[in-house]
């Protein structure tokens, strides 16, 4: 009975903590790994949003008092077209990395938002302080990390997106009169948006994890066994011999019984102590046999 508790309990304590140990080890790695994976999405999608903030720029000031005039339509001055123009070659080598500058009354029908650009536009308007929206969503052929910003429109902006008749008539003529007008000074009246892909990080970090849960179950497989054994050995089977001895010295009946010559120190101590126990009754009990015997006599 002794020897079936006490293995139990062991076992019991040993599976609860190294389960719980591996539990906490594996998720907070994984956790830990996650949050680094996107983190670096958000750096790298911050910079290359940077990127296209500064093509915007550079048309709006440089190309576009260049070329604009009364007569003529370029889209090569408008800032929203320069910076999708860039970064469709940079589609064309890393498919996975769009950027779009969706609104809300686009002149390009190209440009109308989806519905979760609708829900980011509805956001921004909501809160004009409101600097960036960030995170990681499914589209659907996996996860994506998305960074966007609001755009507000500027006085430059008003020059095409105001009314028909104060914009270019080459523009109306291409895009129609119903297309990208009635923006409103700093209003919110689109965005920038990149999405990078981040299935490829989050696959990796799960892949770490499992790899770190692996070396982690066969570390507590060779600690449970070595310790299972040990204990086996230096203390179960030594405590099981004290209880026969002790058990038979209790009967009466220990003529035969062994006790444990190994295991820990203690086990020892107990067991030579038990010895000189055994020995001394043994001896008051022959004394008493005898002063029977004389009284006989």
């Amino acid at each position: 009975m002794f020897n079936i508790s006490t293995n139990g309990i062991v076992r019991t304590v040993l599976i609860s903590s190294f389960v719980i140990a591996l539990l906490v080890g594996a998720g907070g790695a994984y956790f830990i790994l996650h949050q680094r994976a996107v983190q670096r999405t958000a750096a790298e999608a911050g910079r290359l949003l940077s990127a296209a903030t500064a093509v915007r720029s550079y048309t709006d000031q440089h190309i576009a008092p260049l070329l604009r005039n009364d007569d003529k339509f370029r889209a090569e001055t408008v800032p929203a077209f320069a910076a999708q123009t860039v970064y469709r070659t940079v589609q064309g080598n890393y498919p996975g990395y769009i950027y779009r500058e969706p609104a809300l009354k686009p002149t390009n029908p190209n440009d109308l938002p989806t519905p979760f650009e609708v829900e980011l536009l509805n956001k921004f308007r909501a809160n004009p302080d409101l600097k960036e929206l960030a995170g990681v969503r499914d589209d659907g052929k996996g996860s994506v990390y998305y960074l966007a910003r609001p755009i507000k429109a500027q006085e430059s902006c008003l020059i095409c997106h105001d009314t028909p008749q104060r914009a270019p008539s080459a523009m109306v003529a291409k895009y129609g009169p119903y297309n990208g007008f009635g923006w409103q000074l700093n209003e919110v009246v689109a965005l920038q948006s990149l999405t990078v892909p981040a299935a490829e990080e989050i696959r990796e970090t799960g892949e770490i994890a499992m790899l770190l849960a692996g070396g982690l179950l066969l570390v507590f497989l060779a600690t449970y066994f070595a310790l299972t054994l040990s204990i086996e050995s230096l203390v179960v089977r030594p405590l099981r011999s004290l209880a026969r001895a002790a058990e038979a010295a209790s009967m009466g009946n220990d003529a035969g019984v062994a006790l444990p010559a190994s295991g820990a120190q203690e086990i020892r101590s107990i067991a030579a102590a038990i010895e000189r126990l055994r020995a001394s009754l043994t001896k008051s009990l022959k004394r008493l046999a005898d002063n029977a015997s004389a009284d006989k006599s």
